[in-house]
């Protein structure tokens, strides 16, 4: 395989290029791999319902991986963990036959194994841990032949001691003699003993990447917990999933965040003692969004903290190179910070007089000198009403007298009633449905806030 996917890549580079495929000329770059017919099908296919379904781009969940042709689940974990940064741990012939071998696992099937290996295993190990145990797999418990003189876990192993039947093999394996293996082999051993940790521990594992980082003595923080929605799905696209310690229940996206990321309250009202507990190295916060009080309460607790502070478009050109900085993520950071600021030259024309409701009984607005009204701005649109978040009176509301009206999804739940509601009301006006996460949710949509409002020219 990895023979075989230079010469593929380098001909089809991206999903739309793999989605014009002929099926002769993909058969033909892979066929060495094996079963050549039914991979370049699955191959062209999975092309296709890249453009179709995600805009050309590989989804970042777990149930739109599946969903491609030709990605099962080890596929899709291996995506997850290894593109995404998303703990996850495929189990591919070497891990089955690894795992067993160590008792680490009595299940026939590879589905069951990972679920044995993800409750053995903190969570933050998975991704390494995946990649420890395929080399030790390849470098040392061959399939064939074991050399478990020379492994490091020989101790450990009820299979390398002789005590069980290589589940792989059917057969007893004689334990090497006494002093002929790095480890020298404990006595005391039984079948089933706990080794997770110290198996994690010995099997080593890839080089970590430097810190991005210039500072020799910088270590980003391993362990985050974020109290804000957007920047926590900003840590995913970022691949630092693998980081994330905690969230507020308000904190859904990308969607297998709700399974995976322990939840630590509200924006509002987050639950300290269940921060305190998860020993976070930091905890992102925003002005708006979070209460001083939990900054307070943090500090009190001697934990580290980051709050932002967005109010315009710009100001997230200078969160993202904030956040880049201190999480050793430089590059990517400073990459979408680079493309923002790009997006935003130029002359703004002075567009319609525009008002967005977030909320209803009673209703509130977003005013001109927030992140949504400057959003507004930067769209094109020409931001109304009193400034912050006021509530408006239904005199407030005719007297405004907009001639765009955008009703977001959230954080209210507006809906094509309250759409026709206020057409019926403001007959001249435009009164629109639109994404609230893609108006609402800085950082990691403002792309894709302003393409909507752009789309009003």
């Amino acid at each position: 395989m990895n023979l075989t996917t230079p010469a593929l890549f380098a001909r089809f580079p991206d999903a739309a290029a793999l989605a014009g495929a002929r099926q002769e000329e993909v058969e033909a770059l892979v066929k060495s791999t094996g079963f050549f017919r039914n991979k370049a099908k699955n191959l062209i296919g999975l092309g296709q319902a890249l453009m179709a379904r995600h805009g050309g781009l590989v989804p970042s969940d777990p149930a739109a991986l599946g969903a491609l042709p030709g990605v099962g689940q080890k596929t899709a974990n291996v995506v997850l963990a290894n593109a995404f940064g998303v703990p996850a741990l495929a189990v591919d012939t070497h891990i089955f036959r690894v795992a067993r071998r160590l008792g680490l696992s009595k299940a026939s099937t590879p589905e069951k194994v990972e679920a044995d290996l993800c409750r053995a295993f903190p969570r933050e190990d998975w991704i390494e841990l995946h990649h420890q145990l395929i080399f030790h797999g390849r470098r040392t418990c061959d399939a064939r032949r074991p050399d478990c003189a020379a492994c490091p876990l020989l101790d450990l192993c009820p299979t390398g001691l002789g005590k069980v039947k290589d589940p792989h093999s059917g057969v007893r394996i004689a334990p090497p003699p006494e002093g002929l293996h790095p480890s020298g082999g404990r006595k005391n051993d039984t079948p089933g003993t706990p080794l997770a940790p110290e198996a994690s521990a010995r099997l080593g594992g890839r080089p970590r990447p430097p810190s991005l980082a210039l500072n020799p003595e910088f270590r980003a923080p391993q362990r985050i917990i974020s109290l804000v929605p957007s920047v926590t799905e900003l840590l995913v696209q970022w691949g630092l999933a693998a980081r994330l310690a905690g969230r507020t229940r308000y904190c859904i996206e990308p969607k297998w965040i709700r399974n995976t990321v322990p939840a630590v309250g509200g924006t509002k009202d987050p639950d300290l003692g269940r921060i305190r507990d998860l020993a976070p190295d930091l905890v992102i916060l925003e002005r708006d969004e979070n209460p001083r009080e939990t900054a307070e309460a943090l500090t009190a607790l001697g934990i580290p903290w980051l709050a932002l502070e967005i109010r315009t478009v710009k100001d997230c050109v200078a969160a993202l190179r904030t956040l880049g900085e201190r999480l050793g993520a430089s590059e990517a950071a400073e990459a979408r910070a680079a493309a923002l600021e790009a997006s935003l030259k130029g002359r703004r024309r002075k567009g319609p007089r525009a008002l967005v409701l977030i909320w209803r009984d009673p209703w509130m607005s977003a005013g001109p000198d927030t992140y949504l009204g400057d959003l507004l701005r930067q769209g094109g649109l020409t931001p109304i009403g009193p400034d912050r978040y006021p509530t408006l009176s239904e005199a407030d509301l005719g007297a405004l007298d907009p001639q765009v009206i955008l009703l977001p999804t959230e954080p209210y739940r507006f809906n094509r009633r309250h759409q026709a509601e206020l057409q019926k009301r403001f007959p001249e006006a435009e009164v629109r449905l639109v994404d609230g996460q893609a108006l609402t949710w800085y950082l990691s949509r403002t792309e894709a806030g302003l393409d909507l409002l752009r789309g009003f020219r």
